[in-house]
């Protein structure tokens, strides 16, 4: 009877260890299907008389698989980014492929490393970001070490890439920006509200100064190196109606040509709570710029990293990659929250370089580059769908006309149109599993 009674207890216990197992891990499996149609008559820069208003859809499709345990999360992502039209009807091409795969596994208490391909957000997401608005986002390979125990957080990440698995070293052709990645991140909680994070970033450019016209004889495996680091202060607490974020960013180094890097970005944003309904914020940004008069060997502009360019400096990108000769972005805006599903957005931005300068044609321009007016209108449609739309116009002048090369002559102004660009997009993330 003893024997008996032992087997039902083991019994029970073996029965209890495996439901309490099966509680601990969670599979999900998500989606998103995402739309968006856009109107550009002078999206980016300005559109001639000559030349008609573009009009075209893209989506992105994404299909996601989570596995999380104690122990364990893994992550695979499928995506496919298309412009409609663009495959034929019964065309048999496979265009879906992989956007993310890692897993993160934990190491220790507190400590776990995230290892394959992912995306990277950080701070204000200027140097790292998957950024929502692209329609094929940004991945990086590479192997993540975090820790994070009660107020501090800290990341170090390692990547090195090459275009294929080779026997010796060989000319990378620079698929991505760099070739080997090293950065590390620290974020603290220093009181109430008040948060402090630094970054320092070391990329490793291929060298592409070269002997030959030939990438055969190139430096195969020297490479320079692009520094950059600095850091972020944010205030935000529920108790205060006012929040701000100060980002400071500077580098050094060299390019993957041997220049060397003397780049900062500045930036300031308060934002201030009017009501609950109603925000408005404030801000500038500074990317710094080389004078086209002096070549000293220099690369004084800032140097772009991997960021949410469509997030800063107005929506119509007109300089989500700066000017050499700098960027200063004044602007301000506001928020308004009607009901608890649609929501206003208004911004107004001035744009200056750092320095006047000449096109690619050699005909100079001024600091003043124009402004832009944006306002876009999101609305939650149901739990699963949120429709965006936005309208916005750049006031331009005869210096960003110059300054985006539009003018070949320094006797002739060319006729564009007024800049304008508007757009509808549905983003749909339905839950297929859990």
């Amino acid at each position: 009877m003893k024997l008996v009674h032992s087997k039902k207890i083991l019994f029970v216990m073996m029965l209890g260890m495996i439901f309490t197992s099966t509680n601990a891990q969670t599979v999900a499996i998500d989606g998103e299907i995402r739309p968006r149609t856009e109107y550009r008559d002078g999206y980016g820069k300005p559109l001639l008389q000559t030349n008609d208003p573009g009009v075209f859809t893209i989506q992105r499709t994404r299909l996601g698989l989570t596995f999380t345990s104690g122990l364990l999360t893994t992550q695979i992502t499928l995506q496919d980014s298309r412009t409609f039209g663009q495959a034929a009807n019964a065309a048999d091409v496979a265009t879906t492929g992989i956007y993310e795969a890692w897993a993160d596994m934990l190491l220790a208490p507190g400590g776990s490393l995230k290892i394959g391909r992912q995306t990277l957000n950080y701070d204000d997401k200027r140097l790292f970001s998957s950024p929502v608005w692209s329609n094929t986002g940004t991945a990086h390979d590479v192997a993540l070490i975090k820790y994070n125990i009660n107020d501090f957080q800290a990341h170090l990440g390692f990547a090195y890439n090459n275009n294929s698995a080779i026997s010796s070293e060989s000319y990378y052709t620079a698929m991505t920006k760099y070739r080997n990645l090293n950065f590390l991140w620290l974020s603290k909680d220093i009181m109430n509200g008040l948060n402090i994070s630094a970054i320092g970033i070391d990329e490793g450019v291929q060298d592409t100064t070269g002997t030959k016209n030939t990438t055969s004889n190139y430096l195969k495996t020297r490479m320079y190196h692009a520094y950059t680091y600095g850091g972020n202060l944010k205030f935000q607490s529920d108790s205060c109606p006012i929040s701000a974020l100060a980002t400071a960013y500077f580098q050094s180094g060299k390019n993957s040509t041997g220049q060397t890097l003397n780049g900062k970005l500045l930036a300031l944003k308060v934002d201030y709570k009017i009501f609950d309904y109603l925000s408005a914020n404030i801000g500038t940004d500074y990317l710094s710029g080389d004078n086209d008069g002096i070549t000293d060997g220099n690369q004084s502009n800032f140097k772009k990293l991997y960021g949410a360019d469509h997030a800063f400096n107005g929506v119509m990108d007109y300089w989500d990659t700066p000017l050499s000769q700098g960027l200063m972005d004044y602007y301000g805006g506001v928020t308004g929250k009607i009901g608890k599903k649609l929501t206003l957005e208004a911004a107004y931005h001035v744009f200056n370089s750092e320095y006047s300068g000449k096109n690619k044609k050699g005909i100079e321009f001024a600091k003043d580059l124009g402004s832009e007016f944006d306002f876009i209108v999101n609305y939650k449609l149901n739990t699963w769908t949120t429709i965006q739309g936005g309208y916005c116009s750049y006031f331009s002048n005869n210096n960003t006309i110059v300054a985006k090369d539009i003018v070949t002559s320094a006797t002739v102004t060319p006729d564009i149109r007024t800049p304008q660009w508007a757009y509808v997009m549905f983003t749909i993330k339905p839950t297929f599993l859990k």
